[in-house]
C-alpha cells in the first residue's frame, strides 16, 4: 500500500473541454481504469499502468501511455481539487499536444 492520496479510490474528473471521467486507481497507486462518462469521448475506457511522482505535499504528477499512442500527464493537486493535464497524440504525420484544466472530487 502506498501513501498516494488517490490510491484505491475513484474520482469524478470534469475537464474544461466538457469530458467527464471516472478515474479508478488501484490500491497500490500503480494502475488506473478511466472511463469517459460524458462529453465527446463518452464510452472510451482503458486500463493503464501509471508513473507517479510526488511534486509537493498533496500534489502528484501522474502519467500514462494509452493503446492509441496518446501520452497523458496530470498534475493532481489535492490541496485545490484541480488537475492540470497535458496529452499528446499523433496527428497528420506529427504530434499535437493540448493542455487542459479540470476539477476532481472523490466518488463515494
Amino acid at each position: 500500500m502506498t501513501d498516494f492520496k488517490f490510491a484505491g479510490k475513484t474520482f469524478e474528473v470534469r475537464m474544461d473541454n466538457g469530458v467527464v471521467f471516472h478515474n479508478t486507481y488501484a490500491a497500490e497507486g500503480n494502475k488506473l481504469h478511466y472511463a469517459a462518462i460524458d462529453g465527446a469521448a463518452e464510452g472510451a475506457s482503458e486500463d493503464v499502468e501509471l508513473h507517479v511522482g510526488v511534486v509537493a505535499a498533496g500534489i502528484y504528477l501522474v502519467g500514462w501511455n494509452e493503446v492509441s499512442g496518446k501520452a497523458v500527464a496530470h498534475v493532481m493537486d489535492f490541496n485545490t481539487g484541480t488537475i492540470t493535464g497535458y496529452w499528446s497524440f499523433d496527428a497528420g504525420g506529427g504530434r499535437l499536444g493540448e493542455v487542459h484544466a479540470a476539477k476532481f472530487k472523490e466518488v463515494k
